[in-house]
């Protein structure tokens, strides 16, 4: 084979290999749907139980590191907490107004997602909720 012909063929070889590789070390999007949740009038003595999706919008693997809430009287569990790019997985949440006795009116909870998507580490879902008096 021509000389020539052999770089232009190593070249496009290597040129292969780096495109390949700058698509399996991507960036990883977490992107939460919907955003925030509205869980509306509870009566005091009335758990309640939502979901919200986790969206892996980016082209790299996203992995859940952390996952916390604001209060003892929410709780959060991930379905999965590896997503590669494109997969959607389910957050469920729950917020327990027995928690605090005597606590009336709005009510504020924040659950923290932390992650290895480079541009948010850690994303918060706010959790809206009116306890309703008995």
């Amino acid at each position: 084979m021509d000389r020539t012909f052999m770089r232009l063929l190593q070249w496009l070889v290597l040129l292969s290999i780096l495109v390949l590789l700058a698509a399996c070390t991507g960036n990883p999007a977490l992107t939460v749907v919907p955003s925030a949740v509205d869980l509306g009038e509870i009566a005091a003595d009335a758990p309640v139980t939502t979901a919200v999706r986790i969206q892996n919008t980016g082209t790299g693997e996203l992995r859940i590191t952390g996952l916390t809430t604001s209060c003892g009287c929410t709780t959060a569990k991930m379905a999965h907490d590896r997503l590669a790019a494109g997969a959607t997985s389910q957050l469920t949440m729950s917020f327990d107004p027995r928690a605090h006795p005597g606590l009336y009116g709005p009510v504020l909870r924040m659950v923290y997602l932390q992650s290895n998507d480079p541009a948010q580490t850690e994303v918060k879902v706010p959790i809206h909720v009116t306890i309703m008096e008995p």
